[in-house]
């Protein structure tokens, strides 16, 4: 994990803020969780399916092995993914244990275990479980992985764009089958099919700007696509409590379309910007650090409560606890949960992670091309080398 694109660290420490503040003011500010969550699906899906790809052109030229290949990517994935998930979990198991864990996530345990939360709660419980909510899209993003990342290496690189396209063909219609059907509407937001073609669509523009020559690269390079991308996202997330109640599931699933493209397109474009001004926005140091610890931060957030949003604290101001009081436990929350990231990413993780440069095979260390489309590796003719390139599952 030696190359990185300028601008995704920045661009995951935004998502992550806007799941955050999310969470924190209860859906008092629209749906800017909903929208950063998808912003990590296509993230997501335009980095692990770019080095699937990579993967299967080097099966194709270099005579590698599937079982190799395969091995490698689940490898990978495994300690980026499971050292912290596991460690959270077990810790709450031993906290229940003594009586100091949250009984409602009990029954979801073995969901939690299997990465099977999603499930959880979109079909047995039908609600969200309070701090333990988060974990669904966890779950989203390794259930792509373990269907997707076999396939992927199976069939010719140079069909991997049509095999996407018809990963985003069946999520919509899935999406408009069960809208028509009348699911509830928790279930449809947590089910497979309603998600991973945001992943495809990450992995769709991946692919097609990773040409150097490539049109839509040069057009999503500018400054002003970016803007204008930005402000038609701003408004699609403005509105999304007044769409997602559209009667009509033709127009809903439209509209879904246009929203997740839109979110693609915003990934896409920062991988391609040659604004400065933005760059230098999004590689501003304090963002690109907190980006690279923001699976930590997005694992561990929602389990630290909020000290004044209890009958304790309410009891303690006479009632009504003021506003100022309701931002200094946001800050306080906040500053736990970095905290804590900190700590992760420094004890665990990254010693962890340098397991992949040891465990790599001599004459087989991944290229850029393994992370990311080759074009896209050096910006301004320079190698951009750091830890966190591949996506940090969110």
């Amino acid at each position: 994990m030696n190359n990185r694109i300028a601008g995704f660290d920045g661009l995951r420490a935004i998502a992550v803020l806007m799941v955050f503040f999310q969470h924190r003011l209860f859906g008092d500010i629209g749906e800017i969780g909903h929208l950063g969550v998808w912003i990590f699906f296509a993230l997501s899906g335009f980095l692990i399916i770019g080095i699937l790809s990579a993967q299967r052109t080097r099966i194709e030229t270099n005579g590698s092995r599937f079982g190799a290949e395969l091995k490698r990517f689940l490898f990978r994935r495994t300690l980026r993914i499971f050292p912290i998930y596991y460690l959270m979990l077990v810790v709450m198991c031993v906290l229940m244990t003594f009586g100091m864990g949250s009984p409602e996530l009990a029954s979801g345990m073995p969901f939690h275990f299997a990465y099977l939360s999603n499930f959880w709660i979109g079909s047995v419980l039908h609600d969200w479980p309070g701090r333990y909510s988060h974990l669904w899209s966890l779950a989203i993003e390794e259930q792509f992985y373990l269907v997707f990342a076999p396939l992927l290496l199976l069939v010719a690189a140079r069909r991997h764009r049509a095999v996407c396209l018809t990963i985003v063909a069946v999520g919509l219609l899935s999406l408009l089958a069960m809208r028509a059907a009348r699911w509830q509407e928790i279930t449809i937001y947590t089910h497979p099919l309603t998600n991973f073609w945001l992943l495809a669509l990450g992995g769709i523009g991946g692919l097609m700007i990773a040409g150097k020559e490539s049109r839509l690269r040069v057009m999503l390079g500018h400054g002003m696509t970016l803007f204008v991308l930005s402000v038609c996202l701003v408004g699609l997330c403005a509105t999304e409590p007044r769409w997602s109640q559209l009667g009509s599931s033709l127009a809903f699933t439209t509209v879904s379309a246009v929203y997740g493209v839109s979110i693609a397109a915003l990934v896409c474009s920062i991988a391609c910007c040659r604004n400065a001004a933005v760059i230098g926005l999004l590689e501003t140091g304090w963002l690109v650090s907190f980006g690279r610890i923001s699976y930590g931060f997005y694992l561990y957030h929602n389990l630290i409560p909020d000290l004044t949003r209890n009958r304790h604290a309410a009891a303690f101001f006479g009632g009504t606890v003021p506003l100022w009081a309701h931002l200094a436990g946001i800050a306080a929350s906040f500053a736990i949960s970095l905290t804590m990231a900190v700590l992760s990413w420094r004890l665990i993780e990254a010693p962890i992670l340098r397991l992949k440069t040891r465990r790599a095979p001599v004459g087989t260390a991944t290229p850029a091309a393994a992370q990311t489309p080759a074009p896209l590796a050096v910006r301004n003719g320079r190698a951009l080398s750091d830890e966190g390139t591949a996506s940090d599952a969110i």
